[in-house]
């Protein structure tokens, strides 16, 4: 076959190619599309601070997030990221690596978990505002909301993937470990994202 024919008759792509960039794409569309709804919320927080004219968005008495607790879970689910990445990722989907995979899965597991206990504590701990709720109050409690969604799905998809390492069903399917880990590195920016805007508020 001609190199004009090869062009015009490519080969097919395998069931498992397949699969694998679907499983890729998937979680980048759901990364695009909620990074996005981000956009959204950080553009907003910042277009009512910009408008706040007359003190009206945040009155004196409404304070600031904990920078010490938002970095803490920054800095867990950072930690958790570069354990995916560095004891996940490598070997997955493969037998002989299955006792390092579940043993990085279990790490990541318990650093998400103890970030999700946290983000739960400075909700409950530290953001007790007066009602009625100004502008200011409601955009923290919205962002420090969603972060809590971010990290306890980031929880529920890491232990979905333990237990299926478990029972060995991610022989052969080391890419939806690899598409899992995109979400895990985008939760991680996020939360430093929200950090610093928490801190410079």
């Amino acid at each position: 076959m001609s190199a004009v024919q090869a062009e015009r008759h490519p080969q097919p792509v395998s069931e498992e190619v397949f699969r694998a960039r679907r499983a890729r794409v998937g979680v980048l569309l759901l990364i695009l599309a909620d990074a996005i709804m981000m956009i959204a919320a950080f553009a907003s927080y910042g277009y009512l601070k910009a408008l706040n004219t007359e003190a009206t968005f945040r009155p004196a008495g409404e304070h600031a997030p904990s920078p010490a607790g938002g970095l803490v879970v920054a800095l867990l689910v950072a930690a958790g990221a570069v354990a995916y990445r560095a004891m996940v990722v490598p070997g997955a989907g493969t037998r002989e690596a299955g006792g390092r995979v579940r043993g990085g899965l279990a790490l990541v597991l318990g650093l998400v978990t103890v970030a999700l206990a946290v983000q739960c504590w400075l909700m409950a701990a530290g953001l007790s505002y007066a009602v009625p709720v100004h502008g200011y109050a409601s955009m923290v409690i919205l962002l420090a909301g969603l972060h809590l969604v971010h990290l306890a799905l980031t929880a529920v998809a890491t232990l979905l993937l333990f237990g299926r390492t478990a029972r060995g069903l991610l022989i052969g399917r080391g890419y939806l470990v690899e598409a899992a880990g995109y979400w895990w590195y985008y939760v991680a920016v996020l939360g430093i994202l929200v950090w610093v805007l928490g801190a410079l508020a």
